[in-house]
């Protein structure tokens, strides 16, 4: 099966490229043959070095008017040239190129990672819906990180389509196990994150605030993003500035000394705040393979049974408690029990255990047309 795989992504979405990179190689180690192309602009930030996959470097970056022109008339030249069985897209918002380029090509898969109306203005989830209901009838299947994402596209297509289920996966190839540098006194909490609503961490220094007697519980946020001057303002009216800390954006290397110092991990707090029950986050692949114990609000798909070195709080706007993440904290701070949770994450958060399947998905879509099974991991 020759497959091709496409994306629209930001060059400053590294958790993306990431997922883009090991998806493909992971493809390609099942015996694949697959052409990939990510579009991206070199001018918003340093495009990825080493890439398993073709990129296509122009301004816009596939979001502006001229250069959705561009990507979509190099996604189309390489249909052509490539002549695959299946192509396979990482959502790139319903439009007329999009249907354009559907038309055109062999069977396309979409591979969805949200609710598209949940995150955007109503005007512009109206005009994504017009062009939905044209670009569904024609598309081949769909996947999605959850199943309340896929049933959610599915009830706009106006006939069935054949769908599957993939959480986002993790290479422990590039994520190693960290070998924890604990501080013994004091809790060192990380998130690690474009911070926007849905990562919540509101919630937790509102916790903070609310139990002024676990005054070890220090929380390190890493990372840049949208509501970032809101968290400072809020930690500066709680009078919590000695114990919030504010790192911003590093690179990935960087990363690691701030692992292993972790005694615990923050996920997502807040995925109702984009509508949603749950999500399939990278980031909490990642703690796990990094052997980091964790938090975060709602569901997600690959830890429906919650494994002892995870806590999930509901997803509402509730305090997080710190006392909570103290007790995680001091439960798995030792390597060895930290191994288990890396030795948890390889059996079930590997590309390895999800792309077979995936490859499964996409062939018998390639073989037949949509007959509206639904296809579950």
């Amino acid at each position: 099966m020759k497959i091709l795989h496409l994306a629209i992504a930001g060059a400053d979405q590294r958790g993306v490229h990431r997922k883009l990179a090991e998806q493909v190689s992971t493809m390609r180690r099942c015996g694949t043959t697959v052409e990939s192309c990510v579009v991206v602009d070199s001018s918003v930030a340093a495009i990825p070095e080493d890439a398993p996959y073709a990129l296509f470097d122009v301004p816009g970056g596939g979001y502006s008017a001229r250069s959705r022109d561009e990507a979509f008339a190099h996604f189309r030249a390489l249909v052509d040239t490539f002549a695959p069985d299946v192509v396979y897209m990482r959502y790139p918002v319903y439009d007329a190129h999009v249907a354009a380029f559907v038309a055109h090509a062999p069977p396309v898969v979409f591979e969805l990672q949200t609710i598209f109306a949940n995150e955007v203005p109503e005007g512009a989830a109206a005009a994504e819906a017009q062009w939905a209901s044209r670009v569904l009838p024609i598309t081949a299947g769909l996947v999605a990180v959850t199943l309340e994402i896929l049933e959610a596209e599915l009830m706009r297509a106006s006939s069935a389509l054949p769908g599957h289920v993939m959480p986002n996966g993790a290479d422990p190839r590039t994520i190693p196990f960290t070998t924890p540098r604990l501080s013994t006194s004091r809790i060192d909490v990380l998130c690690v994150a474009s911070f926007y609503a849905w990562h919540g961490v509101d919630r937790l220094i509102v916790g903070m605030v609310a139990e002024p007697d676990v005054s070890d519980v220090h929380l390190h946020l890493v990372g840049d993003g949208p509501t970032i001057p809101a968290l400072r303002t809020l930690v500066s009216e709680a009078g919590l500035e000695a114990r919030v800390h504010f790192h911003g954006a590093m690179p990935v290397a960087a990363l690691d000394d701030w692992y292993a110092q972790a005694h615990v991990a923050i996920g997502s707090l807040a995925p109702h705040r984009v509508g949603l029950r749950e999500l399939a986050a990278l980031k909490h692949r990642e703690y796990v393979l990094r052997g980091i114990p964790m938090i975060f609000a709602g569901g997600d798909a690959d830890f429906s049974v919650p494994p002892p070195w995870l806590r999930v709080v509901p997803a509402d706007d509730s305090p997080v408690s710190p006392r909570l993440l103290r007790a995680l904290a001091l439960a798995w701070s030792a390597e060895s029990r930290r191994r288990q949770i890396r030795a948890w994450g390889e059996a079930h958060l590997s590309w390895d255990v999800k792309i077979p399947r995936l490859l499964e998905f996409l062939s018998s879509v390639a073989a037949v047309e949509p007959a509206g099974a639904l296809f579950l991991a």
